[in-house]
């Protein structure tokens, strides 16, 4: 399937369900690796059922599996797991979210695979990773933006707390997973023999509490523990949503030396004196409630045109169907028309990295369930006789 791409001729098998683990395979294959999906037979993964879409072929499952080939494996036959392995055997990546100890249980767990493929990355995704006491709990994404914290900085300001809108834990530790097979990729391509041990893992619960960035730090020089702060950011004024004479735009002032330009811009000479952002954030609320009166005297579309001219970072609040219709979107391969055998005519997020020469990130659409059970199989099963057993014995499933 991957001819092109700076991943071309990479082999990654995932064993993957819901959307952190299948959102990175889906990484890695639009950058060019040929990506196998194990899926139980009958049932595959659970996604494909979840939201809109047709039968065992959600919207949810499509954007996190195009450029994926399904296979079905019964991994509680002895058959199964052989097939498995042999399928690992020569794989260069091999994925899984499934819970702590799973993959260990099915007799597919790192030192079973390494023992005959020692190159292989492999890389675990679990709610809390393998460590630590909570290793064995559950985690979805809403209770790890919860529990790691992310609820606690999002929603209005003196506001109960409020789920980002989109799964940011799955998706994030889907990117952070990314980024480690690769580092293990180069790591075992530098290691001149060296003893190569390639499995990593990343937790939910990991990726948020990484995305809470400078508040950890800030919290330990200041013992202030920060709650919903709306649309203001925790250092920076004005840096916020404002209401416009006709809806909202978004905007800030990024250095003290572009102040003077701002407020002669809003024409509002009682805050000019607080020159510095350390003035401006002590004197918060009188400055961003001056700065609002002056914003509701004109048009979203004036503001918009006014502040870019004058240099100042601005933008509208899209929606959906805004991002969808936005040039810039389109120019950079973000929403991509997609033709799925199923579906028929659909939109598609393209990948979000851009590489010279390489534009053609989504060659292929998500498998139906175990539609390439016959062709992977066929291909590696040394001979015919193996295959058949594998058959007989319940490897795929009924």
């Amino acid at each position: 399937m991957a001819d092109d791409g700076p991943l071309a001729g990479l082999t990654v098998v995932e064993m993957t369900g819901h959307r952190a683990g299948p959102f990175c395979g889906a990484l890695l294959g639009d950058m060019g690796a040929e990506v196998v999906k194990i899926e139980r037979p009958g049932v595959g993964d659970p996604a494909r059922s979840q939201g809109v879409g047709p039968d065992q072929k959600s919207g949810y499952f499509m954007v996190n599996n195009r450029n994926k080939r399904s296979v079905t494996l019964d991994l509680k036959t002895d058959a199964g797991v052989d097939a498995a392995r042999a399928l690992l055997a020569d794989a260069d990546v091999f994925i899984e979210n499934f819970g702590y100890g799973v993959t260990d249980r099915l007799g597919i767990g790192y030192d079973e695979i390494a023992a005959e493929n020692p190159e292989i990355v492999y890389a675990s995704i679990k709610g809390y990773g393998e460590t630590g006491p909570d290793r064995e709990r559950k985690g979805l994404d809403l209770i790890l933006q919860a529990e790691a914290g992310i609820m606690s900085l999002t929603g209005p300001a003196g506001g109960e707390p409020v789920k980002v809108g989109q799964a940011i834990g799955d998706l994030t530790a889907g990117m952070f997973a990314t980024i480690g097979i690769l580092a293990r990729l180069y790591e075992r391509g530098t290691a001149d023999g060296a003893a190569f041990t390639g499995k990593f893992d990343v937790g939910l619960f990991d990726a948020i509490v990484a995305l809470l960035n400078e508040y950890v730090t800030n919290y330990s020089m200041d013992g202030a523990v920060p709650g919903p702060q709306g649309t203001t950011h925790q250092t920076l004024v004005p840096y916020q949503l404002f209401e416009t004479a006709d809806g909202h735009v978004v905007t800030g002032v990024p250095s003290d030396d572009s102040w003077d330009t701002f407020v002669d811009l809003i024409d509002r000479e009682s805050i000019r004196a607080y020159q510095t952002n350390d003035q401006r954030y002590e004197h918060a609320t009188e400055v961003t409630e001056v700065i609002q009166d002056a914003m509701r005297e004109r048009t979203t579309d004036a503001w918009l045109r006014d502040l870019s001219e004058a240099g100042f970072p601005v933008g509208p609040i899209n929606d959906v169907e805004a991002v969808v219709a936005h040039p810039q979107s389109r120019a950079r391969g973000l929403v991509v028309e997609h033709e799925d055998p199923d579906w028929g005519s659909c939109l598609l997020t393209g990948h979000p990295i851009h590489f010279p020469g390489f534009d053609d990130h989504i060659r292929g659409p998500a498998p139906r369930l175990g539609e390439h059970t016959d062709e992977v199989f066929g291909e590696l099963a040394p001979d015919q006789a193996t295959l058949d057993a594998w058959v007989d014995a319940g490897a795929f499933g009924d």
